[in-house]
């Protein structure tokens, strides 16, 4: 790779580091959660068996991720982030306009 290209290559390797290690985290937060509540042993056995479908899948599934054309996984990707993120918008919005109330962490909790 020339530098040119690790100009261009860099970003979207950073990004998507940083977007699979927050996931990381919310799987490992997840296996302490289950660790915590229900013992050990089921939490080790869940993520053993969640890591060998993952596996499985990858092996099936991966090879046909070059059949479906580049744009197209793009346009299709990029309009689910697009309708995600609208509704996330449109909560915020009616939270800041007190139509529907704020997230209160403390009553959550405490019911």
């Amino acid at each position: 790779m020339d530098i040119g290209s690790w100009s261009v290559a860099a970003p979207a390797i950073g990004s998507t580091f940083v977007a699979s290690l927050v996931e990381v985290v919310e799987a490992f937060t997840i296996i302490l959660v289950v660790g915590t509540l229900r013992g050990w042993r089921p939490a080790v056995i869940g993520t053993f068996v969640a890591l060998v479908v993952l596996g499985f899948l990858v092996l099936l599934l991966g090879p046909l991720i070059d059949l479906v054309p580049l744009h197209v996984l793009q346009f299709v990707i990029g309009v689910l982030l697009l309708v995600f993120g609208l509704g996330w918008l449109r909560k915020a919005i009616l939270r800041a306009a007190g139509i529907i109330p704020l997230h209160d962490e403390e009553t959550i909790f405490a019911s």
